[in-house]
């Protein structure tokens, strides 16, 4: 299975010529529900951090892994399960823009806005993320856009994610909760 970059483009007009739809709530209503989800949202992180701290210590798993592998997985279900879909639809342009998208946005806003926030509530927080997040980081960017870039994709390049997500996942399986600190 191949795809082409025709393809993308054909998406990507199909896209633009649908109608635009009438919005079913108001800016206040919606507004409303985006700070009320926000609040349980919120409550419900806190208590998957208090069950998570049992976890570590009982079932003998890195806080590394969870938090880099498992979480990520269990939190963006709805989203690999849509991008699976628009593959499955073969519209892989709106597929790995749901794909990389999340991840840029998560790179551009989020983590900086988190490390502000920790700032503004007297938490030790910085972009600091040492030499392995960082190479891991890197490597993974460079593989991402060896199969983004020509618009093309097949089963070895699919392959070739998979290996590479799996091979961080047991990375990050034996790394220690507590690392030595670098001299």
């Amino acid at each position: 299975l191949v795809t082409h970059p025709g393809a993308m483009a054909e998406a990507e007009e199909e896209e633009e010529a649908e109608e635009a739809e009438e919005p079913v709530l108001s800016v206040q209503t919606a507004i409303a529900v985006m700070c009320a989800v926000t609040v349980v949202v919120a409550y419900s992180s806190d208590l998957l951090i208090q069950a998570l701290e049992g976890v570590v210590e009982k079932g003998h798993m890195s806080e590394h892994f969870i938090g880099i592998i498992l979480l990520p997985i269990v939190g963006n279900a709805c989203e690999h399960a849509s991008a699976v879909r628009f593959a499955i639809m073969d519209k892989p342009g709106l597929s790995i823009g749901i794909a990389v998208g999340s991840s840029t946005q998560i790179s551009l806003f989020v983590v900086p806005f988190s490390v502000l926030v920790g700032w503004a509530i007297d938490q030790p927080m910085d972009l600091n993320f040492g030499s392995l997040n960082t190479t891991v980081m890197s490597i993974s960017v460079i593989v991402v856009l060896s199969v983004v870039v020509d618009g093309c994709a097949n089963w070895l390049q699919g392959y070739l994610l998979v290996s590479g997500y799996l091979i961080i996942a047991v990375l990050y399986w034996y790394l220690p909760n507590k690392m030595q600190t670098e001299v």
